[in-house]
């Protein structure tokens, strides 16, 4: 067990690009203690490791125990390849229930269109949307209860290559939406073709919606990711606050649900159908205000 102490604490130190000297003067010991550490002639107190843990991003029994070079490729590409997912299924899901009344307005702009077949495209599109957020959020807990902790692996070029590109990947969803916004109210005076009403700008207004807050939400996510410190914070179980924010999943669905039922009883009991739509144009952009909030907050 000291070896194996000794080799993880020397490669985290290491990954860290610390020297013995730099370490020894965050823990508040002698340079010849942490080089006894490494070299497994000594233990440290429990205080210390559980400092260690803390200021290496890993649990306990990883540090005393197992082989952190194999386990921290593991969980690196574990990780990637799980919050890669979380991204493109929070983002379709969340697009698709936007895209729902899209496709319910374009179908309505087309008089010969049945009312049973739109509103079988419009639930069936909604049910897909509300399912793949639920399923995604499960994964999620299963996932963060099974690697509560993951060690710091993007380098600085990694991080800065996403910063360059996320003050565009925002411009471009905003301008995507507001391109809607702008079809959308003039879409009375815009031509329409033979048996078409202005329902279809409508349509093509609420598809510039979808787009533009898959894009907001999608980014969003992906500057979440990097943030590996805050990842560790919200499932330390070791620490008195065991309270976790809610997963930007959870908030993008709540929001999308209750635009979903705001539209039905809109449509379906005021038969309002000709502005309840705005409906999911306010609960899009909350969402995607939302994936950028939640991802930037900072436990008190």
């Amino acid at each position: 067990m000291m070896n194996v102490f000794g080799e993880n604490l020397q490669f985290y130190r290491k990954q860290k690009n610390m020297t013995q000297e730099q370490l020894a003067e965050v823990l508040e010991v002698s340079r010849q203690t942490v080089s006894k550490w490494e070299a497994g002639t000594s233990y440290p107190e429990m205080e210390k490791i559980l400092q260690l843990c803390d200021f290496f991003s890993c649990d306990m029994d990883t540090l005393l125990r197992k082989d952190a070079v194999e386990l921290e490729a593991a969980d690196s590409q574990g990780y990637e390849k799980h919050m890669e997912k979380q991204r493109k299924s929070i983002s379709a899901g969340v697009v698709l229930l936007i895209l729902s009344p899209a496709l319910y307005e374009l179908l309505e702009g087309f008089h010969r269109t049945p009312e049973i077949l739109m509103n079988m495209i419009f639930f069936g599109i909604c049910m897909v949307g509300i399912l793949i957020l639920v399923t995604t959020g499960i994964q999620d807990s299963i996932y963060r209860k099974s690697h509560p902790v993951i060690a710091d692996f993007y380098t600085k070029e990694e991080r800065e290559k996403f910063t360059e590109k996320f003050p565009r990947r925002i411009a471009s969803g905003i301008g995507v939406i507001l391109a809607g916004l702008l079809i959308g109210m003039n879409g009375d005076g815009l031509p329409v073709g033979p048996g078409m009403t202005e329902e279809f700008y409508s349509g093509i207004f609420l598809l510039c919606v979808a787009a533009g807050v898959g894009v907001l939400v999608h980014t969003g996510m992906g500057s979440a990711k990097y943030d590996l410190e805050k990842y560790n914070k919200e499932n330390n179980l070791t620490v008195e606050k065991e309270k976790r924010d809610q997963k930007i999943g959870v908030w993008c669905g709540c929001i999308m649900l209750m635009a979903t039922i705001v539209f039905c009883i809109g449509g379906f009991v005021l038969n309002r159908w000709d502005i309840n739509w705005l409906s999911y144009l306010i609960g899009g952009i909350l969402c995607g205000m939302a994936a950028l909030i939640l991802q930037g907050r900072k436990e008190k």
